[in-house]
């Protein structure tokens, strides 16, 4: 029985798509391909979703809300807006608001991620996709060269494409023994909860990105006893990382509520992101830190951009490689530029890390070569 949707489901039954993680890419892939009437599943590897930071959405978040229909779903979630956020650099402190229009001003999300992950997979059961929990992925099944399916731990599931949404796992690049391209030396982000110290002190209303030499710390508000933080060294001591030592302690002023949690954000990009009968979205396609702030928007409009290639695929499919290339070309185009604007940030430090300049060679590199997208010859 799928154990989300309760309706039946036979390990036998082909699918149009198989979207390999339940995540913000893997829920927005399922949800945009039942959307266009394909038979979609969804393997999550996860019964719950254990420890995960708080997320800060941008504005433009609020379009890809209406085209997944969560709208009403999020403003019931009652998510803090925020009309921009503040900078503390040098001594300095500056307000930076995201802008207005006709409509008034412009204001972000700062969710609990917790809640946002059971929205988007409300909406992909309700859409119709069928969601295996508790599942994992185990090995890509290929025919002449191209992918049909997987092997899971619960059977095999063929499909005329998979869907790789697994994040940081990177399932499908590590089962093709694809290296991913490393920009940066390894690079963790530390993240966890708290409340204010002082009782009835709700803190700032706007999160606060504070830039120190080599270093930065983010505080924002999720609701007014709930604050999320995220810390991470851009110098870090990696004898340490793995230590309590290493880890930091939750900011002056907060009370920490809960474990603190980490994730590895080292720079890396999977090269190509597409090939015969596969896509890669979100985090399985490039990882930055979080200063970029644009994980969830990348991981809304990457599943979009993957589900108009099914679509055009499935009509037209003599054209795999070129459209396969087109995607790999879009995405690496992203990466380079999010990669480009946290170089200048952090370059502007007092302090700039040491490794930015081996950094910046690498993501001209990136965008002056076409990675290799002719991988059918590793399958046939």
């Amino acid at each position: 029985m799928d154990r989300v949707t309760g309706m039946s489901w036979h390990s036998h039954d082909a699918v149009d798509v198989v979207v390999v993680g339940g995540g913000p890419a893997g829920a927005a892939t399922a949800i945009y391909c039942c959307q266009h009437g394909l038979r979609t599943l969804i393997l999550e590897p996860s019964t719950d979703v254990g420890d995960i930071p708080g997320e800060t959405l941008h504005p433009g978040m609020e379009p890809m809300f209406r085209a997944l229909g969560v709208v009403p779903q999020i403003a019931d979630a009652g998510f803090h807006r925020h009309r921009g956020y503040y900078v503390r650099s040098n001594g300095s402190v500056s307000t930076h608001h995201y802008g207005s229009d006709s409509r008034g001003a412009w204001h972000g999300y700062q969710a609990d991620r917790v809640r946002l992950h059971a929205i988007l997979l409300d909406q992909a059961k309700a859409c119709g996709a069928f969601i295996l929990r508790g599942e994992r992925a185990l090995d890509p099944i290929f025919n002449k060269g191209k992918m049909g399916g997987i092997v899971s731990s619960a059977g095999v599931h063929r499909a005329a494409f998979v869907v790789d949404a697994s994040g940081h796992a990177h399932w499908l690049m590590r089962q093709l023994r694809v290296p991913m391209l490393e920009v940066s030396p390894r690079l963790i982000a530390f993240f966890g909860w708290g409340a204010p110290e002082e009782q009835g002190d709700a803190g700032p209303d706007l999160p606060e990105f504070v830039l120190r030499d080599a270093s930065w710390d983010w505080n924002a508000p999720i609701r007014p006893e709930r604050h999320s933080w995220v810390h991470m060294d851009l110098e870090p001591d990696l004898a340490k990382l793995g230590t309590i030592e290493g880890r930091p302690k939750c900011p002056a002023g907060l009370s920490p509520s809960g474990k603190t949690g980490a994730r590895d954000v080292t720079w890396r990009i999977s090269r190509p992101a597409a090939g015969p009968g596969y896509f890669l979205t979100g985090d399985a396609a490039w990882v930055l830190d979080p200063a970029s702030s644009h994980g969830v928007l990348f991981a809304f409009l990457s599943a979009m951009a993957v589900t108009e290639a099914i679509v055009e695929l499935l009509r037209l499919p003599e054209g795999s490689e070129r459209i396969g290339a087109r995607y790999s070309a879009w995405t690496e185009s992203w990466f380079c530029r999010d990669a480009a604007a946290l170089i200048s940030l952090y370059g502007a430090m007092d302090t700039p890390p040491s490794w930015l300049s081996s950094a910046a060679d690498a993501i001209r590199y990136i965008a002056m070569s076409p990675s290799d997208r002719a991988l059918s010859s590793r399958h046939s």
